[in-house]
């Protein structure tokens, strides 16, 4: 069995858990005002529109939010149910894709600039451009397949 985490590792592994919910919350917090989409909801419209065809393969879709298939399929029922997104059986294959809906497409861009707005106020504006850089240089390497990162971290001992 490892050894547990040394308080460094803990307080690093503690820190990227507070970034996340507290950038999370904040955000949240200030797009309360213009709309009534959930985070998640919020999240899932984005993933779907930054793909050019504003369409996508669920599994795809989950696996691009890091969320289970049951997770993702229960959130698009919600979604579905309040018109903001539709889902269709490809007809080649068992597979599912989701678009946007206008609904969705028109409640995602009424949110652009208070989402922008709120990103810069608690992220962009609190971190200095060398912590930004850190935290995408972070974040490739973390979405890299695993295989990849520990013969990084060997090469790297």
């Amino acid at each position: 069995m490892p050894d547990p985490l040394t308080p460094a590792e803990r307080r690093a592994w503690r820190a990227a858990l507070v970034v996340a919910d507290v950038l999370r919350l904040r955000v949240t917090a200030d797009l309360k005002s213009v709309t009534d989409l959930s985070h998640a909801e919020q999240s899932v419209l984005m993933h779907i529109e930054e793909v050019d065809s504003g369409r996508i393969n669920q599994q795809r879709l989950a696996d691009a939010m890091y969320w289970s298939k049951s997770r993702l399929s229960r959130q698009l029922t919600r979604m579905q149910a309040r018109g903001l997104v539709e889902r269709s059986k490809d007809s080649d294959s068992l597979s599912v894709t989701v678009s946007l809906t206008s609904r969705g497409a028109q409640a995602i861009r009424a949110i652009e600039g208070a989402h922008a707005a709120a990103v810069r106020d608690h992220l962009l504006s609190v971190a200095t451009d060398t912590e930004l850089a850190a935290v995408l240089s972070l974040a490739a390497r973390l979405v890299r397949p695993e295989s990849s990162l520990k013969r990084e971290k060997r090469a790297n001992k």
